[in-house]
């Protein structure tokens, strides 16, 4: 009786684990749609540059205080060779990333920055195959066919009235997830070296650093009074929760969730950033971008579930920055 209670105890604690952490994966899921929302609110104050710079900088702070709390001060002890890979992860991941990313979603609209993001993996088994790293197979070929399929006729279709997208908006945005995906292929050469806090920190201050020559002239030019309060909290909320306090949860997350929960959570986002940037921002979506949408998500599908637990679950974190 007590070794059957203890069982039943240890499974009523391990559904209450499972529970909280897809709770927090749901969490750190709406913190990423709705960065693309606050982005486009901080837009309206920033140019694309500054809040690039203003991002990535705060975020860098907030990472490297957080590393020194926990672990003191760096005593890092990495091979020149770790060095460069590190380097270009910054500029690649974080750097180009960024400045793709933000001048894109100032160009386009909230919705198809969403399902653009979404193909951040199928960006990932692009390059991978390229490179050689990963054997492509039918079901593979026929998910990025898919994909891609999707986002073609979200360039080609004409924009509803309303809506605030451009495809050259969209293209700039596939490009922020072209490096990003270059990015995640280096990662998978360093992360077992590094714990997240540490990797997370080296990243985003080596990046903030690359992106000062890019956008250092823009923050000069910053007429601080002039800047709205609800671009100040779309900057704030870009930097607390779609920089700092998302990655965290999702390293922690990633410990204890399957693939197919992440993947899960993959398709929620872009329809999580659409639906609010009909409600906060009123863009119009047209059954072109509906129907576009659907192919994106539905080629992810198949291709990633050409893949085994390990390689989904460092696919799918791609595209989040």
């Amino acid at each position: 009786m007590v070794a059957g209670g203890t069982e039943s105890v240890h499974s009523t604690e391990a559904r209450h684990s499972k529970g909280m952490v897809n709770g927090l994966m749901l969490l750190t899921t709406f913190f990423w749609a709705s960065n693309i929302v606050a982005g486009k609110e901080a837009l309206t104050g920033f140019n694309s540059l500054s809040l690039a710079q203003l991002r990535l900088a705060a975020a860098a702070i907030l990472y490297v205080l957080l590393y020194v709390a926990w672990r003191g001060f760096p005593k890092l002890r990495l091979t020149k060779h770790q060095w460069v890979i590190v380097t270009i992860m910054a500029l690649t991941g974080i750097t180009l990333n960024q400045i793709c990313f933000i001048g894109g979603l100032a160009r386009t609209s909230v919705t198809h920055a969403g399902l653009i993001q979404a193909i951040g993996p199928i960006m990932v088994l692009v390059l991978s195959a390229s490179m050689r790293m990963e054997a492509l197979t039918s079901r593979k070929i026929l998910g990025m066919t898919i994909s891609f399929l999707g986002v073609a006729l979200l360039l080609i279709e004409r924009p509803a009235k309303g809506s605030g997208a451009n495809w050259l908006g969209d293209l700039i945005l596939i490009a922020a997830c072209g490096f990003f995906a270059y990015y995640t292929i280096l990662m998978k050469k360093i992360v077992d070296r590094f714990d997240p806090l540490t990797l997370n920190a080296l990243v985003f201050g080596l990046g903030a650093i690359l992106l000062t020559p890019f956008c250092a002239a823009s923050v000069v030019k910053i007429q601080w009074a002039q800047i709205p309060s609800h671009a100040w909290w779309g900057l704030f909320y870009m930097v607390l929760f779609g920089s700092f306090v998302s990655y965290l949860i999702f390293a922690f997350a990633l410990e204890k969730l399957s693939a197919s929960n992440v993947a899960a959570f993959a398709y929620l986002q872009p329809v999580m950033a659409a639906l609010m940037g009909i409600w906060l921002l009123g863009e119009r979506v047209s059954i072109g971008v509906m129907v576009g949408g659907a192919l994106i998500l539905f080629g992810l599908y198949l291709a990633e579930s050409a893949r085994g637990e390990r390689k989904n679950i460092q696919h799918l974190a791609s595209g989040r920055i």
